[in-house]
């Protein structure tokens, strides 16, 4: 009996402090849920994490981000989106309109935070820009916006230029609204527009193969996530065409387009950080402006311009951000 009572005596410390223990509750650590549609690296989800870190959030210490992609397939958006909001996640963080409109169908509770390269309002994402409404906010690139902007470099790039082949995918109604911009954008600039609305990837290829290339011809890439899926093979035709080709963002220069002119991903996720660690402190994301991109680049492909045969003026590649050689 004496050793029973002197071994409780010497654990009651530990005891103690075990019952303290329990009753002091662990803050809960926030879980941030990242809906993707491409699977790979992304330069927006990378900003996004060094913005956060930067922020103060350690992944694993005080912030938990959990990654769900849909590998390419725009169906499986959706599951993804109700399977991060079974998670009980804090705040979910999406790229592209897919992935917005899937959060959003899924949750008008949990707030979500876009990462846009178009205009949310008038994809009915948020009620305005100033004041969004609802539970979404995020950073906005409005690059069909500047469509016109873009046009305007290839034409310096190619002072000869008098039309642009656009492909598209005419069952998308985002799609066909982002023509829309791009010929307005193109009539204004006094450039032809040679339409090529398409409803799959065969039926592109057949087409993209199929064009009979003119003197001033150039493919002009409008936001499409089904042309998008065929740039490595739209890419290789071009080169095989001497066609010049110009998309919306740099990385497309680095795979192979002549140029290419947009929002930077990477500096877009850093600025939605700020957007994240305002709702996680308390803030509302209705009353959070939506934000605007604020650095576009300028990127140039030197190797596809002398495979094609194409001199590019020395002043556009000396003020553009990226030079592939």
């Amino acid at each position: 009996m004496k050793r029973i009572v002197t071994f409780l005596l010497a654990m009651t410390p530990f005891l103690m402090g075990l019952t303290g223990a329990e009753a002091r509750q662990s803050p809960r650590i926030p879980r941030i849920g990242i809906l993707i549609l491409k699977s790979g690296p992304s330069e927006t989800v990378r900003g996004l994490q060094h913005g956060l870190r930067e922020l103060g959030y350690r992944e694993g210490k005080n912030i938990l981000l959990l990654n769900r992609s849909a590998k390419g397939d725009r169906q499986a958006l959706r599951p993804r989106a109700i399977e991060l909001v079974s998670k009980k996640v804090d705040l979910i963080f999406t790229t592209g309109s897919g992935a917005t409109q899937a959060a959003k169908a899924a949750t008008k509770e949990i707030p979500i935070v876009f990462r846009h390269p178009l205009h949310p309002v008038e994809l009915g994402l948020v009620k305005s820009m100033t004041r969004p409404g609802g539970n979404l906010t995020g950073v906005a690139g409005l690059s069909v916006q500047i469509a016109e902007k873009r046009l305007g470099i290839l034409r310096e790039i190619l002072p000869r230029v008098r039309r642009v082949l656009i492909f598209y995918d005419s069952n998308n109604p985002i799609s066909r609204g982002h023509f829309a911009f791009a010929e307005e954008a193109a009539m204004k600039l006094g450039l032809k527009v040679a339409e090529h609305p398409v409803k799959s990837a065969e039926e592109l290829k057949i087409t993209v193969t199929g064009v009979q290339k003119r003197e001033g011809d150039a493919l002009y890439y409008v936001s499409d996530s089904l042309v998008g899926s065929q740039a490595k093979f739209i890419f290789k035709v071009a080169r095989r065409k001497k066609l010049p080709t110009m998309f919306d963002r740099a990385a497309w220069a680095a795979k192979g387009s002549l140029a290419a002119y947009g929002p930077n991903y990477y500096l877009m996720g850093r600025q939605a950080a700020s957007l994240v660690d305002k709702i996680l402190k308390g803030a509302m994301p209705q009353n959070l402006p939506v934000e605007q991109a604020n650095k576009f680049d300028l990127a140039i492909n030197l190797r596809t311009a002398s495979i094609i045969g194409v001199t590019i003026p020395l002043e556009v590649v000396k003020r553009a951000d990226k030079v592939i050689r």
